[in-house]
C-alpha cells in the first residue's frame, strides 16, 4: 500500500508537537504496511472517508481516503476539541478528495 500526504495536510500536520507528528507518522506507517487501521486507531466516518485517531496530549484526527486499489491519501489533520466531529473538518476532506477522484 502506498501512503501519500496532501501538501495542505502536510502543513496542518507540521503545526502540531514534535510528538503527535511521530505518533500521525507510525499510523501512516502501520497503515501503509497493513493496507487498512483498526479500531481505535482508525474509523470509517462514510463511504469514502476515514479518520486515523490520536489520543495525546488532547485527541488530533487525520481524515483518509483509499484511492486506486493499493493507494490511500492523507487529506486534512487537526486537533479535535469536542466530542462530535466538526462539520468544517469534514468538509474539508471531502473537498480535498475530490481532486484525487
Amino acid at each position: 500500500m502506498k501512503v501519500f500526504i496532501d501538501d495542505r495536510a502536510n502543513k496542518e500536520l507540521c503545526q502540531f508537537s514534535l510528538l503527535i507528528q511521530v505518533k500521525f507518522k507510525a499510523l501512516f506507517k502501520l497503515l501503509k504496511l497493513k493496507g487498512r487501521l483498526e479500531f481505535p486507531d482508525s474509523k470509517k466516518l462514510d463511504k469514502k472517508l476515514y479518520e486515523i485517531r490520536v489520543k495525546f496530549q488532547g485527541e488530533y484526527r487525520g481524515f483518509y481516503a483509499y484511492i486506486q486499489k493499493n493507494s490511500a491519501i492523507i487529506l486534512h489533520c487537526f486537533q479535535k476539541k469536542t466530542q462530535k466531529t466538526p462539520l468544517k473538518n469534514l468538509k474539508t476532506a471531502r473537498r480535498r478528495l475530490k481532486f484525487y477522484e
